[in-house]
């Protein structure tokens, strides 16, 4: 089933892409987030350190207010990805570019990670870090 969570999660991500891409709205983008969403969905940002938004979110109304406020900051955001099977979790791999909405300003947020964790196809935990190999190391994907 880990694999399948991958791929669930891989058509998450490219839809959100392209909604991007396409110069879809905040709302619009985050629906497609919301997709995968188990309704009892776990969001832990705790590391976190940028805008205010370093805490546990819990329930879909929470995950969507995180997403909103992220949103909101960036007048344009793009990122390269990957995706790591790791059995029930699957561990997302970032590399984002943004534009501050009222600063205009590029900013390279650099490599982060996302670890997934999924129950009947839908992510009832996900764990945001700030680097790639504290995500891998706690996937247990790492030496």
């Amino acid at each position: 089933m880990s694999q399948a969570n991958v791929e669930i999660w891989r058509a998450n991500v490219e839809a959100m892409l392209a909604q991007l891409a396409a110069g879809a709205d905040a709302e619009a983008t985050i629906s497609t987030l919301a997709e995968i969403w188990d309704p009892a969905l776990e969001l832990d940002t705790t590391d976190f350190t940028a805008l205010d938004l370093s805490r546990v979110y819990r329930g879909t109304g929470e995950c969507l207010q995180f997403w909103n406020e992220w949103f909101a900051a960036w007048e344009t955001l793009s990122f390269d990805y990957e995706l790591a099977d790791a059995g029930e979790r699957v561990v997302m791999l970032v590399d984002m570019q943004m534009k501050g909405r009222s600063t205009g300003i590029e900013v390279p947020f650099g490599k982060f990670g996302w670890v997934g964790t999924f129950r009947d196809g839908l992510i009832v935990h996900a764990k945001l870090y700030m680097t790639q190999s504290e995500a891998l190391t706690a996937a247990r994907l790492s030496d």
